[in-house]
């Protein structure tokens, strides 16, 4: 039975919050000060997950949402609310999650707030219905792929990429078939990695498909399968980038920041907040993309083979044997203290589980300065408050919204003994 509610707030995932009857409500696209009416659809934790049938009285930080495909698309589920507010609303996730776990809390810098178009890295899911291929995302909460034909957070590059998956990929996938494009825009092109959900094997008719839809799209390069063992398709032309003075050819479907300003953000605030020193260490480093180029002597610590390997490639072209790339476990083999305090700085950008064995020893050490990367508020306050206790100050911490329109924040953060 559909009820009539107050949004209190926006929580952590972007929806909006409610109470009624001693019990929370979440709606979705919904902002605080609305009056609205939801219907029930399920238990969620210690509240009640509801759909949104009206809103009754809307917020004055209403806007219309620019994308065609709002509240039917997963993604960008904040797009309705107004600019300044929303990203007002991503600083207030980090001041809270720090003031929870005891953390002093700094003067922020200013936010770095996302932009439209600038997304350079997008899975598009694809799924084949017959001689139909869907190519997009996922819908809300759902298996679902919905069909697309515009993203308003992506490089153009990427969306003009969806029809020519489509045609290529109805050759390739069986009926009922489906598969994730992983699409990278690199400073060679663009990267693109099918990884098919079932094992497939490539007839020399899929193979051609593929080889077609390379050129046809003008991709860089186009590799099929699992990213631990890829399968070159198609290389055009390498598919580079350059980070300060080093060129990384990085592995199929790699990791990259999300969008070019939020590395350029994060790379210059490593450069101004460490200044010169000698001796640094990167952990969780992925392909080097906050650290590669700079001056003096580097060691970077990543689990993932291929990551090591085009750094280490990289690093040989530079010669001079300033940069060394070690494959290591941070979470099972974390770097002790007594390797630690053989750097003047430390980097780290760890997963959204954050760095809590990693972050223990940084805690016992003497680095005098750290640069932590988050994507998760809750997983960085917890390690802040560790290197708080171990004798660290949060000097300073910089918002940076790369995931436009989510309940997603990322931030960087120094750290001083």
């Amino acid at each position: 039975m559909a009820a009539t509610l107050d949004i209190l707030e926006v929580g952590a995932r972007g929806d909006g919050i409610a109470e009624r009857d001693g019990e929370r409500w979440f709606v979705p696209f919904t902002l605080p000060g609305e009056t609205v009416e939801a219907e029930p659809i399920d238990r969620r934790g210690e509240g009640i997950a509801a759909e949104l049938v009206e809103v009754l009285a809307p917020s004055r930080h209403r806007e219309t949402p620019p994308c065609p495909h709002f509240t039917v698309c997963g993604g960008c589920t904040l797009q309705h609310w107004r600019r300044d507010v929303y990203t007002a609303w991503k600083v207030s996730l980090i001041e809270r999650a720090l003031k929870q776990r005891g953390v002093a809390v700094p003067a922020f810098d200013p936010p770095l707030a996302g932009e439209l178009g600038e997304r350079r890295r997008v899975d598009f899911v694809l799924r084949r219905q017959g001689q139909r291929m869907l190519a997009g995302f996922h819908a809300r909460a759902s298996a679902r792929v919905v069909d697309i034909g515009a993203c308003t957070i992506a490089r153009p590059a990427l969306v003009t990429l969806l029809a020519p998956l489509r045609a290529a990929l109805v050759r390739v996938l069986p009926d009922g078939g489906a598969a994730d494009a992983v699409a990278n825009e690199t400073d060679g092109g663009l990267d693109v990695l099918i990884r098919p959900h079932r094992r497939l094997d490539l007839s020399l008719e899929r193979r051609q498909a593929l080889v077609e839809l390379a050129e046809h799209a003008g991709l860089a390069r186009l590799s099929w399968g699992d990213r631990a063992a890829p399968e070159p398709i198609v290389t055009r032309r390498s598919p580079l980038l350059i980070l300060g003075d080093v060129t990384v050819e990085p592995p199929p479907g790699a990791f990259l920041q999300a969008t070019r300003r939020g590395e350029a953000t994060m790379r210059a605030a490593v450069n101004a907040w460490i200044g010169e020193a000698p001796k640094l260490a990167d952990l969780f480093a992925g392909i080097g993309a906050l650290t590669l180029g700079r001056p003096g002597w580097l060691s970077l610590f990543e689990s993932d083979k291929q990551s090591v390997a085009a750094v280490s490639a990289a690093a040989r072209k530079m010669g001079a044997n300033r940069v060394v790339a070690e494959r290591r476990d941070l979470f099972r083999n974390p770097l002790v203290a007594a390797e630690l305090d053989a750097f003047d700085a430390v980097v780290l950008d760890p997963p959204r589980a954050g760095a809590a064995a990693q972050i223990a020893e940084l805690a016992r050490s003497t680095v005098p300065r750290i640069v932590h990367a988050s994507c998760d508020p809750g997983s960085f306050a917890r390690d802040a408050r560790t290197l708080q206790d171990g004798g660290y100050r949060l000097e300073k911490l910089k918002p940076i919204d790369q995931f436009l329109w989510t309940g997603h924040v990322e931030l960087i953060a120094l750290f001083v003994k």
